[in-house]
């Protein structure tokens, strides 16, 4: 028998069995090679093909094609096709005439009107006609693969698929088709083709085998391919591939050469293998069973006639008689031991194995004559006999060792599971390669991809970011090569692309005999506390460069006040160096109040102490007295400062120290970091129901990117070793928290270094303005001889404060401690007491007790002077028995308001 004739069920042996000599086409071993080709191509095909040779078109076909012909097969074998079909040669005669001029052609849904089956049917056929050339080049025959789409046209006249017909025969293949040229690039493939590849059309045609499929050229499939393209014997082979995504699969393929090329057929048989290998291990397990007495019984089940027989100890086990074993019994009576929770299971499988015929396995629970439950495993292969008749032989294995372990397994499993999916962060286990074999739910939540995705791939399959998958694949290959666990950071981006650091802790995974076979690893995201170990660094930074900086500047100070008290102590008590002196000294100390003033407020603000006091306030009129007192202080020829307000009030239920201060502070600022004759503008405006105080200079500017770090406290400006500036930094955080403490926002910009800021301020207005209340005529100043008794611990305070009241007319004593305090009061009535909280023997609010139960003393006025001056402190001092509460220093001129407000009261 020729191989080329081969294979193509009934119609192949008709083609083997036909005197072919008696035709034109003569013995088939004369064949032309490219008839032989395309012969065995059509016996090979599950499509309808033929091969009309010669002048006088004769025909060969396949099986399918056999179907077409209907009632005209078999006797158009080795015909003239026109003669064949003479119902429709006019229709196929002009086309074949064209195929034999060396035309191809080719109809989409041809309309033929065929006499067959006793009746003239309306037809549709998708088909094309090739000329095949004989080895001189010269057209010798017409090659034709067709397919009847009737039933098709039929249901769907109106749907067209352009790519379903152009492919044809091709498309409508139950197994894949390409086509390879001389080159092996490839020409064509269908649509099963793409279906198993994966890939599109596009990113496939043109391209060769061995770039598409790298690898293969030097394996028996790329051998295969090369032989037969080169001696045009068909062959086939079946292949392990596996894809560059990771897919794999088995292939049963085989090549053909044609005209055109390599044309191959091909298809998953990786079920079929996998089927296989189960049968190969099911046959393994009987052996071993065999050996190692494992059976615990034997049967025949005749499922013709419903008689199930088995050995003695297959009887025992399934608690039953074994003479009725013996003899037969029906398989009804043998399912009885089984336990009702797996005989739905049982009957499915035993139904599924007699409709399909072939191996059977099933694991079930059947009934001990103690009344336990036993596991067994029932292996066997359905058969026909040679009548047609179903014969099921089959062993009877006892498995309840091994049930018992794989459920202990499965336990410890279910817990390792379990725990490893309550560990906080990711756990996960690698091969020696790098695949993802086992991980937790943190796992798929940092790939943002489920576990059927990333099990069994790399993290160069898994990550994104190639960079950080490589860099982690080469720390997992460096602790498995070493052996030793180790702790290290790593950084893998969240899914949504932020990135994020890992602290992870990784160790080799050992085999039984202690070879390394994996990587167990965890890993936490440290990356909000890295941010917060950054942000605590940062913070520690700016804080010691604030205590350097508070030391500056309350030195600053002290030099300029320590020079003034020595000149003070040698030149002439009124001379124009002693007043100069006098005029450092007071600056300097107000430089020093406003540092405190600062550090207080910051403090306060920062723990929510700071009560507002809040009235109806016209910001216009703050503006107006912070511009008047900064005037003042700027002189001539040095920065001018500008006015723009708001036409008419611009009311706000504020407290009007508080934006009074905010409007001072941004002013110092300004002023402090614009040079000579710049220019500093302060504004207001309305807008959409807010007040907007703007601050605007020509000074040195901000780097824009640090512009919000400004409202940072201890933040500052590049300073130089002179700081020539000064400031503590807190200025502006005390205005962002004044300004939010009021339902305020501040903002700032700057074009840069040199291009000035500006600094805007947003309150809300007030619903309806309250005319501010005025006070009348100018504050009183204290009147003379008032006895006033100075309670400080501290001495030169004491002492300093006794020789201002003595200036203006006043009799002062100090005492230095409570007690002393009380004896003094106590000897001498005094008017006024001003008393420090902080005393060494009592404090002031107990001095205050004791001087209010002394009757004499009744009509002394107690003023309380602390540093702090909460309203907690001050309604403290007031439950103690304190008419009035000072914070220190107290303002001089405030002082001597108290004491002239006391000595008119008394008259």
């Amino acid at each position: 028998m020729h191989d080329f004739l081969a294979g193509g069920g009934p119609t192949g042996a008709l083609l083997r069995a036909h005197d072919w000599a008696s035709t034109p086409l003569g013995a088939p071993a004369g064949w032309p090679q490219p008839l032989k080709t395309l012969v065995g191509i059509m016996l090979a095909s599950n499509q309808p093909m033929f091969v009309a040779w010669g002048p006088g078109r004769n025909l060969v076909y396949n099986e399918l094609y056999a179907q077409v012909l209907a009632d005209k097969h078999p006797a158009a074998l080795g015909r003239d096709m026109l003669e064949v079909w003479y119902d429709i040669r006019d229709d196929v005669g002009p086309l074949a005439d064209q195929v034999f001029r060396g035309e191809s052609v080719q109809r989409e849904d041809m309309r033929l009107m065929i006499w067959r089956h006793g009746t003239l049917e309306e037809t549709y056929f998708t088909f094309f006609y090739s000329p095949v050339r004989d080895a001189q080049g010269a057209v010798a025959g017409l090659f034709c693969a067709c397919t009847d789409i009737s039933d098709r046209v039929f249901a769907q006249r109106r749907v067209r698929e352009s790519e379903a017909r152009l492919r044809g025969v091709l498309d409508n293949m139950g197994e894949a088709f390409a086509l390879f040229d001389r080159g092996f690039r490839l020409v064509d493939v269908n649509d099963e083709g793409l279906r198993l590849d994966g890939r599109t059309r596009e990113q496939l045609l043109g391209r060769s085998h061995w770039e598409l499929y790298p690898g293969t050229e030097r394996t028996p499939l790329g051998e295969m391919y090369h032989a037969c393209m080169a001696d045009g014997v068909p062959r086939s082979t079946e292949c392990h591939y596996r894809w560059e995504d990771g897919r794999t699969a088995w292939l049963e393929v085989r090549a053909s050469l044609t005209p055109q090329g390599l044309a191959l057929f091909y298809r998953d048989i990786t079920r079929r293998r996998r089927l296989e290998q189960d049968a190969r291990l099911s046959a393994e397990r009987v052996q071993l069973a065999l050996e190692a007495g494992a059976i615990v019984g034997t049967w025949v089940w005749d499922v013709t006639s419903d008689c199930f027989v088995a050995d003695a100890r297959f009887a025992r086990s399934f608690g039953l008689d074994a003479e009725l074993c013996r003899t037969g019994l029906p398989l009804a009576q043998v399912k009885v031991p089984i336990h009702p929770d797996d005989l739905p299971r049982v009957e499915e499988a035993l139904s599924d194995v007699l409709a399909r015929v072939g191996p059977y396995r099933c694991e079930y629970r059947v009934l001990q004559a103690d009344g336990s439950w036993h596991w067994v495993e029932a292996n066997g292969h359905v058969e026909r006999d040679a009548h047609g008749g179903l014969r099921f032989p089959g062993v009877l294995l006892d498995i309840e060792s091994r049930r018992r372990v794989a459920a202990e397994r499965d336990q410890a499993t279910a817990m390792l599971r379990s725990f490893i999916e309550a560990v906080p962060g990711v756990v996960y286990f690698k091969d020696l390669e790098g695949r993802m074999l086992l991980a937790n739910r943190g796992v798929a939540e940092l790939l943002g991809k489920p576990p059927e995705v990333f099990l069994g791939r790399t993290d160069r399959e898994n990550l994104e970011d190639k960079a950080q998958a490589e860099a982690v694949m080469a720390n997992d290959r460096r602790i498995m090569a070493s052996g030793r666990a180790e702790q290290l950071e790593e950084e893998v981006r969240r899914p949504d692309g932020t990135p994020a650091l890992w602290l992870s802790t990784k160790a080799p995974m050992r085999d039984e005999e202690g070879r390394v076979i994996g990587l167990i690893g965890a890993s936490v995201d440290i990356s909000e506390r890295k941010r917060d170990e950054e942000a605590l660094r940062d913070s520690d930074r700016r804080k010691s460069e604030f205590l350097a900086v508070l030391s500056h500047e309350l030195r600053n100070p002290l030099a300029p006040i320590r020079n003034g008290v020595h000149v003070l102590r040698r030149a002439p008590a009124g001379s124009p160096m002693a007043a100069r002196a006098l005029e450092i000294i007071g600056r300097q100390s107000d430089h020093l109040a406003r540092l405190v003033d600062d550090l207080l407020d910051m403090t306060r603000i920062s723990r929510g102490k700071i009560a507002l006091q809040r009235d109806r306030v016209d910001l216009n009129e703050l503006v107006r007295r912070a511009a008047d007192d900064f005037s003042a202080m700027l002189g001539e020829g040095s920065v001018h400062l500008v006015t723009e307000l708001a036409p008419g009030p611009l009311w706000l239920h504020a407290d009007a120290t508080r934006i009074s201060q905010v409007i001072g502070n941004l002013l110092h600022n300004a002023i402090k970091f614009t040079p000579a004759h710049g220019t500093i503008r302060l504004s207001t405006r309305a807008a959409g129901g807010t007040a907007l105080l703007g601050v605007r200079d020509t000074g040195v500017g901000m780097d824009p990117g640090s512009v919000d770090a400004m409202f940072e406290p201890f933040a500052q400006g590049e300073q130089t070793l002179a700081r020539s500036r000064g400031g503590l930094g807190l200025g502006l955080p005390v205005v962002k928290g004044l300004v939010e403490m009021h339902g305020g926002s501040i903002s700032a910009r700057s074009a840069g270094p040199g291009q000035g800021a500006e600094f805007v301020v947003v309150l809300p207005q007030a619903d309806e303005p309250q005319p501010p209340a005025t006070a009348d005529g100018a504050p009183a100043r204290a009147g003379a001889g008032r006895h006033v008794l100075i309670v400080e611990d501290n001495v030169d305070a004491a002492r300093t404060l006794a020789e201002l009241l003595e200036l203006e007319g006043h009799v002062a004593r100090v005492a230095t401690d409570g007690r002393s305090a009380i004896a003094l009061a106590s000897q001498a009535v005094p008017d006024l007491v001003l008393c420090d909280i902080g005393l060494p023997d009592m404090d002031g609010y107990a001095v205050a007790r004791a001087i209010r139960a002394e009757p004499r003393l009744l009509a002394t006025r107690l003023v309380a002077l602390s540093g702090y001056a909460q309203p907690e402190d001050r309604r403290r001092s007031q439950d103690a028995g304190f008419d009035d509460h000072l914070a220190k220093p107290p303002d001089v001129d405030q002082l001597l308001q108290l004491i002239a407000a006391s000595d008119m009261a008394d008259r």
